[in-house]
């Protein structure tokens, strides 16, 4: 099918994009396809299907076009048959996809594919990054930080799978729903955000029970990447302090059960703490966020059990909304705990970090908004399906996102919204000719030692 000439878009300044920039563009769109998507990393999954009876010879295309279909902003399995269906003769070639896919033969094909494949797919793409310096770090922070959290979207489908978990009403035990937890590590010190990788929870545990596993391989693949960990109630526990530090990596870690002893010592030893820091932002011309930041040295005993002998610093965060210039919201308080001394920030910088632990919230909700995975799921009742497609997206969100802020030059480009780009990369399979993809690199990556 010929592809169909978008009109050139205009500048801030009104003039027309020129051809050669056009050219430029799809080419530059038709290389990051080709280096992400290459056979060296996409190899390293193990094709599942049965020898016989195949009418494709190899797996590959199927998993070249899953993530191409991500990366155009296909939300679900017809679009991405109607994309292979409507890819450039070049690209065609680039890619090995000489033909339509059928939506059913990928479905079969991706509730096949293995998860800890996919796994070491992300490990092996965020490593390479990593050793390829493409993880800067920010200027106002010493070490990079990295901060984990769960992510469950629900599904209709009460079957026995590994990672699914069924939920229930309380008192007759009816079945209501069930969920795919998944736990996310993203380097939130880094531009971008980029996941390190994902790690699936088990249906017999949740995120506090399954942090140790999915924290030690972020330190297994990754080493001395990072210095710091964080993560929210869901897998602060004292057990899990102790994993963290007997690896030689510090926690930060948020609690939020009143109940709990350790909680009702932060608030008596930080109710009197005075403020070190305070910040202003700005959400809208009207609104002001307000936040204050109190920490104090841990001087409780190891034998009064009160706080984890693990804890160094405790930490106080207030915070509040101002509407014309009158509080418009309750004061929230939340607390936390580190393994750090308070000297190797200053009290600015560990205010900025409790900010700067969100990053992992704000690549879920990137998944979500940008590519709908919540709301246009490519798989609503095959978890294994849903899970391997939650995994693959994650790889796609990071190397997009490597690709705003390391490889596009322009400021605007890398400001400029998500859908901009994916489009970009639609329009590159629909319109690359030849010329435009000849004698593109290849891409050979760097694996890390525990998985080469």
């Amino acid at each position: 099918m010929k592809a169909v000439q978008r009109k050139p878009r205009k500048t801030t300044l009104g003039k027309k994009v020129s051809t050669e920039a056009s050219s430029r563009r799809i080419r530059r769109m038709a290389g990051l396809v080709h280096r992400i998507f290459s056979d060296d990393l996409l190899n390293r999954v193990k094709d599942p299907r049965n020898t016989r009876g195949r009418s494709w010879k190899q797996s590959l295309p199927f998993l070249r076009a899953a993530l191409l279909g991500m990366a155009c902003g296909c939300k679900g399995l017809r679009e991405v048959e109607r994309l292979t269906d409507r890819l450039s003769k070049s690209v065609r070639k680039l890619t090995g996809i000489h033909k339509r896919i059928p939506d059913t033969t990928m479905r079969d094909f991706l509730c096949k594919v293995s998860i800890n494949d996919l796994q070491e797919l992300l490990y092996v793409f965020g490593y390479d990054a990593w050793r390829r310096k493409a993880f800067q770090k920010r200027e106002d922070f010493p070490f990079h930080v990295l901060s984990m959290d769960g992510k469950y979207p629900s599904f209709n489908d009460p079957s026995d799978y590994e990672y699914l978990q069924h939920r229930h009403e309380k008192d007759t035990r009816e079945y209501l729903y069930s969920v795919i937890r998944t736990i996310t590590g993203t380097l939130v010190t880094a531009p971008g955000r980029p996941i390190l990788g994902a790690v699936p929870v088990p249906k017999h545990t949740n995120e506090m029970g399954e942090f140790q596993k999915a924290f030690g391989d972020f330190v297994r693949i990754y080493g001395k990447l990072f210095e710091l960990v964080m993560y929210d109630a869901g897998g602060a526990s004292e057990a899990n302090a102790k994993a963290v530090r007997s690896a030689g990596k510090h926690f930060f870690f948020q609690l939020a059960d009143e109940r709990h002893e350790i909680y009702k010592t932060l608030e008596f030893e930080l109710a009197d703490a005075p403020v070190l820091a305070k910040t202003t932002e700005h959400p809208s011309q009207s609104e002001r966020l307000v936040r204050e930041f109190s920490m104090v040295p841990n001087v409780s005993t190891s034998k009064d059990g009160l706080v984890w002998s693990s804890v160094h610093s405790l930490i106080k965060v207030v915070s509040w909304t101002m509407n014309n210039g009158i509080q418009s919201t309750e004061t929230k308080t939340r607390y936390f705990v580190t393994s750090m001394d308070s000297s190797r920030l200053s009290p600015e910088q560990w205010l900025r970090l409790v900010v700067l632990r969100w990053g992992v919230e704000t690549s879920h909700q990137i998944l979500d908004q940008t590519f709908d995975e919540d709301k246009r799921p490519w798989f609503t009742k095959e978890p294994q399906g849903a899970l391997v497609v939650m995994l693959l997206r994650r790889l796609v969100y990071t190397a997009l996102t490597l690709f705003k802020v390391r490889t596009q030059r322009s400021e605007d480009k890398q400001l400029a919204p998500w859908r901009e780009l994916l489009e970009d990369i639609m329009d590159a399979m629909k319109m690359a000719t030849e010329k435009q993809v000849a004698n593109l690199s290849d891409r050979t990556y760097k694996v890390p030692t525990v998985l080469a």
